[in-house]
């Protein structure tokens, strides 16, 4: 497994920069033999920032599952989609997202933050390269405070401040995803 090092937000595009640059990442392209590149991460991570840098850089497509599932489900938001159709429903339809994603070639798929929590996805997931956006849970609370919790389901919930809320939540998440893993190995 590749480590690179923990940065915040305002220096990914100085990263990329610096080791992606567009000649780097023409000599990296015939590395990848076409591979549909997946990123995962909780939500807040930087999966849609990341990828629209990176698919930008290697010349692939970006697309956010999240986007497919709107579509999908009639051009509503997963906001609303957890909230008409619950979560098993929005789950349902992105191993359907990615299951399809999956078949393409040449592209870059920020997946959604819970994408990972269903064995099937990482059937389909295992046949690109994934990989995983380490960001520490006060860095995400942080950014998602500072952008509301409207547009994140499994984060709106109770007033109070947006900042305690996320990192609590965040947490409670975290340690459901740990004991699923778990579980599963």
């Amino acid at each position: 497994m590749l480590h690179a090092p923990r940065m915040e937000s305002g220096d990914l595009y100085a990263f990329f920069d610096e080791r992606l640059s567009k000649k780097k990442a023409k000599e990296l392209v015939p590395c990848l033999n076409s591979c549909c590149i997946f990123l995962i991460g909780m939500m807040g991570c930087g999966k849609t920032t990341v990828g629209k840098v990176l698919s930008e850089a290697l010349g692939y497509a970006f697309v956010d599952s999240d986007t497919c599932v709107e579509q999908a489900v009639g051009e509503i938001s997963v906001a609303q989609i957890f909230q008409q159709h619950g979560e098993s429903a929005f789950r349902d339809n992105e191993s359907k997202a990615l299951q399809e994603l999956s078949s393409k070639s040449q592209q870059v798929v920020a997946t959604g933050g819970g994408a990972v929590l269903h064995p099937i996805n990482w059937e389909y997931m295992r046949k690109g390269i994934t990989v995983f956006l380490d960001v520490p849970l006060d860095a995400l609370a942080r950014r998602i405070a500072a952008v509301g919790t409207d547009s994140r389901p499994l984060l709106d919930f109770d007033s109070g401040d947006p900042y305690t809320k996320a990192l609590m939540r965040l947490s409670t998440l975290l340690e459901i995803k740990a004991s699923r893993e778990v579980f599963q190995s």
